[in-house]
């Protein structure tokens, strides 16, 4: 058959639906999405595709089209969304260098959800588990290498910080932390240079 989006097929969500929502789900996920989504995204693709190539993938460009996204998704029953600098490691290193790569993959989604509707989940469960490992440890290696790129030995301990204490308690505090020490050296570093 031919399995067609229905437009909030649940209804309209009621408060505590709402409230729930935003905060079990939504708010404990701004610092992830922050951090992978915007920073790294950015960074990232300054990194793979130079200054002229990624002038248009700014922070600012992220934020909207991941907010645009998610509306749109969350009408027709759609799982929220993001850019992923995990997902762009592992689609670069495999050889997907052009935005032809997310038309193709995103024709495949689009054909198997229209064509199997919500039997494509268990189409998608066929996939070996120990190869989706296997990719998800090959992005992580890839991302963990960009810890090269911090040179200064400031900037390499506010990672390290930030490492430990997201491992210790969760991401969100440890995105916190790090924002907190960056900006305690920041601070340190302009006042000795006053004085």
């Amino acid at each position: 058959g031919l399995y067609l989006p229905q437009p909030l097929f649940s209804g309209w969500p009621g408060a505590s639906e709402i409230v729930i929502g935003l905060t079990a789900l939504a708010l404990p996920q701004i610092p992830m999405t922050i951090g992978n989504a915007v920073v790294a995204q950015t960074d990232l693709t300054r990194e793979y595709f130079g200054p002229d190539l990624s002038k248009r993938c700014t922070p600012r460009a992220l934020a909207i089209s991941m907010g645009l996204m998610n509306i749109m998704t969350g009408f027709l029953g759609g799982m929220p969304l993001c850019h992923g600098a995990g997902g762009l490691a592992a689609h670069y290193r495999f050889g997907a260098r052009t935005a032809g790569s997310n038309l193709i993959i995103g024709a495949i989604f689009l054909a198997v959800a229209t064509m199997f509707g919500d039997m494509a989940i268990g189409i998608f469960k066929l996939l070996p588990f120990s190869i989706l490992g296997a990719l998800l440890c090959f992005a992580g290696v890839q991302l963990a290498m960009m810890i090269m790129d911090v040179k200064e030995r400031l900037d390499l301990f506010v990672v390290i910080v930030m490492l430990g204490v997201s491992l210790a308690t969760n991401l969100a505090v440890g995105f916190g932390i790090g924002i907190v020490v960056a900006y305690l050296f920041k601070y340190t570093k302009l006042k000795a240079l006053h004085l």
